[in-house]
């Protein structure tokens, strides 16, 4: 079930926003849409509006900022609000280019209906969203191991949020991304599966 939420769509092609906006309307209509066409009407609504809760940007827009530049602009002046990527571009790595950018989510535009409203779902309760496709990189991101240290000595999420300066909600964003590529269930599991691979280092590990 989606929550009630204030949503920010930036898309510039009129029929595929104008369906957009109809399955929104039909399937969540506890939504609150606004759309614009352009990324600089985009930075000035959320100047006007900074309770957005979520920012749903195409990649391709018109003028010197796409979708990414976008998103990256409304993480650094807007980090409570959540950032998804929407494309109809036939490019395998740019969910990862999503994901690296530390977005919420990259929905394709030619996703089933259900799957948009499942995902928005999941987004907007704070859980990240991504092609089950998408292809995951070895590894954690430094952020992530700094993070997962920081969780496997004690330190709570909030604690975290304001030793790096980001919200809880990236936190936890974060904390899912390392559970998928781990396929851990628990975070003492999580510790331990990157433990072993020398991905992080605990205090009074040896040193490899």
């Amino acid at each position: 079930m989606l929550p009630s939420a204030r949503l920010l769509i930036v898309e510039d092609h009129p029929l595929y926003l104008d369906g957009l906006l109809a399955l929104l309307l039909r399937c969540a209509p506890q939504l609150h849409c606004r759309a614009v066409d352009r990324a600089e009407a985009a930075l000035a609504h959320l100047r006007g509006h900074p309770e957005t809760d979520l920012v749903l940007s195409d990649l391709r827009l018109p003028g010197p900022m796409d979708g990414l530049a976008l998103l990256a602009q409304v993480g650094r002046d807007h980090p409570t609000a959540a950032r998804v990527l929407v494309s109809g571009t036939d490019d395998p790595h740019l969910p990862q280019h999503a994901r690296r950018a530390g977005l919420m989510g990259f929905l394709p535009k030619s996703m089933e209906p259900v799957l948009w409203v499942e995902a928005l779902s999941r987004i907007l309760q704070g859980d990240p969203w991504f092609p089950a496709s998408a292809a995951e990189e070895p590894g954690l991101t430094p952020r992530q191991a700094l993070i997962l240290e920081r969780l496997a000595v004690g330190h709570g999420s909030k604690a975290i949020a304001d030793e790096l300066g980001i919200t809880e909600r990236t936190i936890k964003y974060h904390v899912s991304e390392v559970f998928a590529r781990l396929q851990a269930g628990s975070r003492a599991e999580a510790v331990a599966r990157a433990s072993a691979r020398g991905w992080i280092r605990l205090p009074g590990a040896p040193t490899r």
